[in-house]
């Protein structure tokens, strides 16, 4: 028996390991961490690309406005809101034939993509007629705010 309490009194006491460091990571949480960042970053670009031609639109829907202001010119109003228009729309919806739109299927288009009637049945009325006139009574201001609407929603 001797020899067997010998024995017991060499075994030592069960050691805990230590526990498991919060830093640094495992390479798998890093892989998956520049993974994560890496779609993120691309997300951020394809996304602030994609609302580049906003910015622009709107920077010369700002300076179309000055120039009515300055001039007071309906008709020329008109004819650069719609240039303006189509020129977006090109650029949004190159694959759809927006440059043979003419008179009401212009206005529909504009209604479809804005998801409004202000184009059809609202103050863009005026966008088929007005730049043909000498002298055409239009309400400016609810022109140009359809105008900024639309180009928003875009």
């Amino acid at each position: 028996m001797n020899s067997s309490a010998d024995l017991l009194n060499q075994l030592h006491d069960i050691y805990q390991p230590a526990a498991v460091p919060f830093w640094p990571p495992a390479p798998g949480w890093w892989i998956i961490t520049v993974l994560l960042l890496s779609v993120i970053g691309w997300g951020l670009r394809h996304y602030y690309r994609s609302q580049v031609f906003k910015r622009i639109a709107l920077q010369e829907l700002k300076q179309v406005h000055e120039n009515y202001q300055r001039h007071n010119n309906q008709s020329q109003l008109a004819m650069e809101l719609s240039n303006l228009l189509r020129r977006v729309a090109l650029v949004k919806y190159p694959h759809r034939p927006v440059s043979n739109l003419i008179r009401f299927a212009w206005l529909q288009f504009l209604d479809d993509t804005g998801k409004t009637q202000a184009f059809t049945e609202g103050p863009g009325q005026v966008l088929c007629t007005a730049p043909y006139q000498k002298s055409s009574q239009l309400d400016a201001e609810a022109l140009l705010e359809v105008v900024k609407q639309w180009i928003k929603r875009q």
